[in-house]
């Protein structure tokens, strides 16, 4: 049997909402991809790693002298006020990947916010344990099949694709 990896897409919805994940993975719904996404998948480098994980990411900066390479996510969006907590996630797991793959140090990630021209620097190091505990409740999920509580933010469910079986 060939190993499931989970993803950066796997991720971000479960930082939206946990129950995402039963639906994909325990009942195998489909999952609607909305425009926003389509957009996030065209994509060039494709990782993964020991941790059974894989992403593909946007581009990398290399400092060779630094022996040190940075993950540089694009969005086509304004800067929000406060960093979303799946866009941190996915440049840190990036950032994860770019060490255990290609052998940098990876301090730090960059998003490229392309409508309002802004950049942020994100230190990867600092979150990388709430990274590896998320994807330990994904793996819990799948694995015992449990039905996690929602999301706290009700407003999301509006745009759900599974709102109609969700509640």
């Amino acid at each position: 049997m060939e190993k499931k990896f989970l993803t950066a897409t796997d991720l971000m919805n479960y930082s939206y909402c946990p129950r995402i994940i039963y639906y994909v993975h325990v009942l195998k719904r489909p999952q609607f991809t909305t425009s926003k996404e389509y957009k996030g998948r065209e994509k060039e480098s494709d990782f993964q790693e020991k941790l059974g994980i894989k992403t593909i990411v946007d581009s990398i900066m290399v400092d060779k002298e630094k022996n040190e390479a940075y993950p540089i996510q694009a969005k086509y969006s304004f800067k929000p006020s406060k960093l979303y907590r799946a866009q941190l996630f996915q440049i840190i797991m990036e950032s994860m990947l770019i060490e255990e793959c290609l052998g940098y140090k990876s301090p730090f990630g960059f998003i490229k916010f392309l409508r309002s021209g802004e950049l942020v620097k994100v230190d990867t190091e600092k979150r990388r344990q709430e990274v590896l505990e998320a994807f330990q409740s994904i793996e819990k999920i799948m694995a015992t099949e449990s039905f996690p509580k929602p999301t706290k933010y009700r407003k999301r469910c509006v745009d759900c694709c599974f709102k109609s079986i969700c509640w």
